[in-house]
């Protein structure tokens, strides 16, 4: 359940779907216990108040054994946001998750912020949001028993974790997020080993950060002026179960 991160956007397999960590994940567990059933309910763009709505109810119906709730990222990067009310919906997400018997993995934000050029006032209102989230985030998962993974201070905190847009992890950092989960839950990583990019030019030079803005960061901005947010049409990847390690 959740949005970007958790669909997958960021690290694409050859014909351009979207993988991302929770399918490695899924992939991991099925190979070493010889199958799994895997759903993932996530899409691009969604607030906390749309996994509830959207992802919730359909979540409890698949009766899992082990559900994920990562979400939060695209209430805190709005200009206003009712942090409390997010809060609030977050912690019933993990709640009503846990009521149905799953393990509940859970995690903090990572800062895009330590890789976007932003002005220093804005930056610092976001990282002080963002940090008042993840204490939520942590205090919940310990509330409900939930494993959470601090993706806020390990995984993608790794500069090369980011894709070329700087607001989502590319292959390298969706493995890392993945392995995250797949430590705290099992004791071992995934021994899978993804190219870590080199960027020579992410934080520094005039020319890198137009590049960015008109790219990445513009029609992004664009979008939700307009009112049309990432992913209005699109619908979750696996909304049924998939058997994933049975040849």
């Amino acid at each position: 359940m959740g949005d970007s991160l958790t669909e997958g956007i960021g690290d694409f397999d050859a014909q351009g779907r979207p993988r991302g960590w929770a399918d490695r994940f899924a992939e991991e567990i099925a190979r070493r216990q010889g199958g799994l059933h895997y759903a993932n309910l996530a899409v691009r763009g969604r607030l906390t108040a749309d996994v509830v709505d959207a992802q919730l109810a359909p979540a409890i119906a698949l009766r899992p054994d082990l559900a994920s709730v990562v979400v939060g990222m695209n209430d805190l990067i709005r200009p206003a946001v009712n942090l409390a009310r997010v809060c609030e919906l977050f912690d019933h997400l993990v709640a009503c998750m846990a009521a149905t018997g799953a393990v509940v993995l859970t995690a903090t934000l990572p800062n895009p912020g330590s890789v976007v050029p932003l002005p220093g006032l804005v930056r610092r209102r976001f990282t002080a949001r963002l940090s008042q989230f993840n204490d939520h985030v942590r205090h919940t998962a310990l509330k409900y028993g939930a494993v959470c993974a601090d993706l806020a201070d390990r995984a993608v905190k790794d500069i090369a974790g980011w894709s070329e847009d700087r607001l989502h992890p590319g292959p390298y950092g969706h493995q890392l997020v993945a392995d995250e989960f797949l430590e705290l839950l099992t004791g071992t990583r995934s021994g899978v080993v993804e190219e870590r990019p080199v960027w020579n030019e992410l934080t520094d030079g005039i020319r890198e950060q137009v590049r960015w803005f008109v790219e990445s960061a513009g029609p992004w901005l664009w979008r939700r002026i307009r009112g049309k947010p990432e992913g209005q049409t699109v619908t979750a990847k696996f909304p049924a179960y998939q058997l994933l390690g049975v040849s």
